[in-house]
């Protein structure tokens, strides 16, 4: 006779959860069979997401914040900065240069040689340039030289002359010197002119007058208006 004999699985009502959370209950097998609640998990990777959320954009804010203030913490003494600078609505307008040079040959293709300290004029096309601490050096064809200078200037390119203006000095390569407030030098014929009184010397002789010209490639000077001549006594005595 054959006995059938059915076998019945129990499972627990209530199934115990394990320590992870997980409930736990008994398969047809036998085993042991666990699960996750999903509405925890899922409750969980939310919350991950929405510090994620806040932290991300906190971090970006302090990365940029390092990257703007970084030169200022750290300043590199090789690198050059760019800033800005106020003017004045006329120094827009105007040209200006330091340690300015003209040079340039006359009509006999006798050098000459304008600098300045500093230069400023009008504009591109301008006629005259104002300088600062001008010198100018005239030399001729001879090898000579005659040079002047002043606490300021006018140089005027389409003359191509010279104005100094204050404690002016003219210097000739014979030795003689020439002191005054005003004076021209003519780039073209090399030739020197002032009207403000002037006192001058050389190796011969002092003098003091009312205006001067040194002209013919600095042979021939002349003394306007009242003069007043001093001859040197030469080593034997003799003047």
């Amino acid at each position: 006779m054959i006995v059938a004999q059915m076998t019945e699985t129990l499972q627990p009502e209530n199934p115990a959860p394990d320590r992870r959370g997980a409930a736990r209950s008994i398969g047809a097998d036998g085993h042991v069979v666990a699960r996750r609640g999903g509405q925890v998990t899922s409750k969980r990777h939310s919350g991950q997401v929405d510090r994620l959320k806040i932290l991300l954009p906190v971090v970006a804010c302090v990365i940029i914040g390092l990257v703007l203030a970084w030169p200022q913490l750290m300043p590199n003494e090789k690198s050059f900065r760019l800033s800005a600078v106020k003017i004045q609505p006329q120094e827009a307008e105007t040209l200006s240069m330091t340690s300015a040079r003209f040079v340039g040959t006359d009509a006999e293709r006798r050098p000459y040689v304008v600098t300045a300290t500093n230069a400023t004029e009008a504009s591109i096309d301008a006629d005259h340039v104002d300088l600062t601490e001008p010198k100018a050096d005239m030399t001729q064809t001879d090898g000579t030289w005659v040079l002047g200078s002043g606490a300021t200037g006018v140089y005027h390119r389409d003359s191509r002359s010279l104005d100094l203006k204050g404690d002016v000095t003219v210097f000739h390569d014979s030795g003689a010197e020439f002191h005054t407030e005003r004076a021209r030098l003519d780039l073209n014929t090399h030739d020197v002119s002032g009207d403000d009184p002037v006192s001058g010397q050389s190796p011969q002789a002092t003098i003091t007058s009312d205006g001067f010209r040194i002209r013919d490639r600095g042979r021939v000077v002349v003394f306007t208006g009242k003069a007043h001549l001093v001859l040197r006594q030469s080593a034997g005595g003799k003047s």
